[in-house]
Protein backbone atom coordinates (compact mmCIF):
# COMPACT_ATOMS: atom_id res chain seq x y z
CA UNK A 1 0.00 0.00 0.00
CA UNK A 2 2.87 2.35 0.87
CA UNK A 3 4.35 1.79 -2.60
CA UNK A 4 1.06 2.71 -4.28
CA UNK A 5 0.87 5.95 -2.29
CA UNK A 6 4.52 6.69 -3.06
CA UNK A 7 3.95 6.09 -6.78
CA UNK A 8 0.80 8.25 -6.75
CA UNK A 9 2.64 11.12 -5.00
CA UNK A 10 5.60 10.81 -7.38
CA UNK A 11 3.26 10.80 -10.40
CA UNK A 12 1.47 13.88 -9.13
CA UNK A 13 4.72 15.74 -8.46
CA UNK A 14 6.31 14.68 -11.75
CA UNK A 15 3.40 15.73 -13.95
CA UNK A 16 4.37 18.38 -16.45
CA UNK A 17 3.03 21.73 -15.38
CA UNK A 18 4.20 25.11 -16.61
CA UNK A 19 6.07 27.25 -14.12
CA UNK A 20 3.80 29.89 -12.59
CA UNK A 21 5.71 32.61 -14.41
CA UNK A 22 5.57 30.80 -17.78
CA UNK A 23 3.52 32.30 -20.56
CA UNK A 24 2.45 30.99 -23.92
CA UNK A 25 4.30 32.23 -26.98
CA UNK A 26 2.78 31.73 -30.41
CA UNK A 27 4.36 31.75 -33.85
CA UNK A 28 4.04 30.94 -37.53
CA UNK A 29 6.52 30.04 -40.26
CA UNK A 30 5.66 30.66 -43.91
CA UNK A 31 7.22 27.65 -45.55
CA UNK A 32 5.74 24.56 -47.12
CA UNK A 33 6.10 21.84 -44.53
CA UNK A 34 6.08 18.08 -44.66
CA UNK A 35 2.29 18.11 -44.46
CA UNK A 36 2.09 20.23 -47.65
CA UNK A 37 0.68 23.14 -45.68
CA UNK A 38 2.09 26.59 -46.37
CA UNK A 39 2.00 27.80 -42.77
CA UNK A 40 3.47 25.97 -39.80
CA UNK A 41 2.06 26.97 -36.41
CA UNK A 42 3.97 26.61 -33.16
CA UNK A 43 3.49 27.19 -29.44
CA UNK A 44 6.17 27.53 -26.77
CA UNK A 45 6.28 28.28 -23.08
CA UNK A 46 8.50 31.20 -22.10
CA UNK A 47 9.77 30.87 -18.54
CA UNK A 48 11.67 34.16 -18.70
CA UNK A 49 14.95 32.49 -19.65
CA UNK A 50 14.27 30.13 -22.55
CA UNK A 51 11.46 28.90 -24.74
CA UNK A 52 10.40 25.37 -23.80
CA UNK A 53 7.65 22.84 -24.53
CA UNK A 54 7.71 23.47 -28.30
CA UNK A 55 4.76 21.94 -30.10
CA UNK A 56 3.60 22.26 -33.71
CA UNK A 57 -0.10 22.43 -34.53
CA UNK A 58 -2.35 22.36 -37.55
CA UNK A 59 -4.23 25.60 -38.23
CA UNK A 60 -7.55 24.57 -36.68
CA UNK A 61 -6.00 23.32 -33.45
CA UNK A 62 -3.78 26.40 -33.22
CA UNK A 63 -6.77 28.75 -33.58
CA UNK A 64 -8.66 26.82 -30.90
CA UNK A 65 -5.73 27.07 -28.47
CA UNK A 66 -4.92 30.74 -29.13
CA UNK A 67 -8.60 31.73 -28.96
CA UNK A 68 -8.96 29.95 -25.61
CA UNK A 69 -11.57 27.53 -26.94
CA UNK A 70 -9.43 24.51 -26.04
CA UNK A 71 -7.65 24.08 -22.72
CA UNK A 72 -3.87 24.06 -23.12
CA UNK A 73 -0.67 24.59 -21.16
CA UNK A 74 0.05 27.37 -23.65
CA UNK A 75 -3.16 29.20 -22.73
CA UNK A 76 -4.21 27.88 -19.29
CA UNK A 77 -6.47 30.88 -18.54
CA UNK A 78 -8.21 30.35 -21.91
CA UNK A 79 -7.70 33.96 -22.97
CA UNK A 80 -8.82 34.88 -26.47
CA UNK A 81 -5.50 36.32 -27.63
CA UNK A 82 -6.91 37.07 -31.08
CA UNK A 83 -9.52 39.33 -29.53
CA UNK A 84 -6.94 40.84 -27.17
CA UNK A 85 -4.72 41.72 -30.17
CA UNK A 86 -7.59 42.86 -32.44
CA UNK A 87 -7.06 40.06 -34.97
CA UNK A 88 -10.05 38.74 -36.93
CA UNK A 89 -9.66 35.05 -36.09
CA UNK A 90 -11.65 32.61 -34.03
CA UNK A 91 -14.42 30.04 -33.96
CA UNK A 92 -17.83 30.31 -35.64
CA UNK A 93 -20.69 28.06 -34.62
CA UNK A 94 -23.43 27.32 -37.14
CA UNK A 95 -26.74 28.23 -35.48
CA UNK A 96 -28.59 25.31 -37.08
CA UNK A 97 -26.10 22.42 -37.04
CA UNK A 98 -24.04 23.73 -34.07
CA UNK A 99 -20.92 22.70 -35.98
CA UNK A 100 -17.89 24.81 -35.12
CA UNK A 101 -15.51 26.08 -37.78
CA UNK A 102 -12.36 28.14 -37.52
CA UNK A 103 -11.58 31.31 -39.45
CA UNK A 104 -8.55 33.57 -39.73
CA UNK A 105 -8.27 35.94 -42.68
CA UNK A 106 -4.67 36.99 -41.86
CA UNK A 107 -3.52 33.34 -41.98
CA UNK A 108 -4.92 33.11 -45.51
CA UNK A 109 -2.68 36.02 -46.59
CA UNK A 110 0.61 34.99 -44.97
CA UNK A 111 1.72 32.97 -48.02
CA UNK A 112 1.75 36.19 -50.04
CA UNK A 113 4.75 37.63 -48.17
CA UNK A 114 6.86 34.82 -49.59
CA UNK A 115 5.46 33.76 -52.98
CA UNK A 116 4.86 35.66 -56.23
CA UNK A 117 1.94 33.34 -57.07
CA UNK A 118 0.03 30.78 -55.04
CA UNK A 119 2.39 27.77 -54.80
CA UNK A 120 -0.17 25.07 -55.60
CA UNK A 121 -2.24 24.65 -58.76
CA UNK A 122 -5.51 24.78 -56.82
CA UNK A 123 -5.89 28.51 -57.48
CA UNK A 124 -4.31 31.30 -59.46
CA UNK A 125 -3.70 34.29 -57.24
CA UNK A 126 -0.79 36.75 -57.10
CA UNK A 127 1.32 37.06 -53.99
CA UNK A 128 3.48 39.94 -52.77
CA UNK A 129 6.90 38.28 -52.95
CA UNK A 130 9.01 39.74 -55.71
CA UNK A 131 10.71 36.48 -56.63
CA UNK A 132 8.93 33.30 -57.60
CA UNK A 133 9.35 31.33 -54.36
CA UNK A 134 10.83 33.83 -51.92
CA UNK A 135 10.87 37.53 -51.11
CA UNK A 136 13.28 39.88 -52.86
CA UNK A 137 16.49 40.86 -51.05
CA UNK A 138 14.90 44.16 -49.95
CA UNK A 139 11.85 42.30 -48.69
CA UNK A 140 14.04 39.79 -46.83
CA UNK A 141 15.96 42.64 -45.17
CA UNK A 142 12.68 44.29 -44.23
CA UNK A 143 11.36 41.03 -42.72
CA UNK A 144 14.52 40.76 -40.64
CA UNK A 145 14.52 44.39 -39.52
CA UNK A 146 10.81 44.52 -38.64
CA UNK A 147 10.08 40.96 -37.42
CA UNK A 148 13.52 39.47 -36.69
CA UNK A 149 12.92 36.80 -39.34
CA UNK A 150 16.22 36.13 -41.12
CA UNK A 151 14.79 33.39 -43.34
CA UNK A 152 11.15 32.66 -44.16
CA UNK A 153 12.23 29.04 -44.70
CA UNK A 154 13.71 28.56 -41.25
CA UNK A 155 12.41 31.19 -38.82
CA UNK A 156 9.09 31.75 -37.12
CA UNK A 157 7.32 35.06 -36.69
CA UNK A 158 7.29 34.77 -32.89
CA UNK A 159 5.59 36.47 -29.99
CA UNK A 160 5.11 40.20 -30.67
CA UNK A 161 6.31 39.76 -34.28
CA UNK A 162 3.55 37.17 -34.75
CA UNK A 163 0.86 39.67 -33.77
CA UNK A 164 2.51 42.42 -35.81
CA UNK A 165 2.64 40.39 -39.05
CA UNK A 166 -1.03 39.41 -38.61
CA UNK A 167 -1.94 43.10 -38.40
CA UNK A 168 0.33 44.04 -41.29
CA UNK A 169 -0.94 41.50 -43.83
CA UNK A 170 -4.41 43.01 -43.50
CA UNK A 171 -3.27 46.63 -43.87
CA UNK A 172 -3.57 47.89 -47.50
CA UNK A 173 -0.89 50.56 -46.96
CA UNK A 174 1.57 47.98 -45.62
CA UNK A 175 0.75 45.62 -48.50
CA UNK A 176 1.45 48.30 -51.15
CA UNK A 177 4.70 49.25 -49.43
CA UNK A 178 5.85 45.61 -49.14
CA UNK A 179 5.02 44.83 -52.77
CA UNK A 180 7.00 47.88 -53.89
CA UNK A 181 10.27 46.62 -52.32
CA UNK A 182 12.24 45.51 -55.34
CA UNK A 183 15.97 44.79 -55.74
Amino acid sequence: MRYLILIAVWGLCASIQPEPSSRGVFGVRVSIGSNSQINTYVCFLDNGRVLTQKKMFDEKSFIKIVSGTWPSIYNPKRINYFEENNISCGIDKDSVTLIESTYCAPFDSLWKIRFATYPFITRIEPGWGNKLHKPSLKQEKYLYDRYNVASVDANFFMDSAFWLILHDVTDPVWIRSYKAMRD
